[in-house]
């Protein structure tokens, strides 16, 4: 009941240059309507995204109406730095696809 859902349309082949993903505009254009609510209330999910961005991740959002935070990064080293920087009580998952 606290969120308003965007009414966006767009096709994800517009974020491809290169024939790969403009990170960037991906930033700036795709959002979670989510986290708006959720960072007011939890403000350790919004710190967790946060932290991703600052660590090198090329994307970051929450998963649906939370509590998940992903990112994307450039490389393994940049992941395994930032499971490095986040409490050992958060549950970690990594996966390397060379897509």
């Amino acid at each position: 009941q606290n969120i308003t859902p965007d009414d966006l349309q767009f096709d994800f082949r517009t974020y491809i240059k290169n024939e790969k993903l403009d990170y960037e505009l991906l930033r700036q254009n795709v959002k979670n309507d989510f986290e708006k609510f959720v960072f007011k209330k939890y403000p350790e999910i919004e710190r967790i995204k946060l932290q991703l961005y600052k660590d090198g991740a090329l994307f970051a959002l929450m998963s649906g109406s939370g509590s998940t935070v992903y990112g994307i990064f450039p490389n393994v080293n940049a992941v395994e730095f930032t499971k490095k920087s986040l409490p050992k009580n958060y549950f970690c998952f990594l996966s390397n696809l060379d897509c």
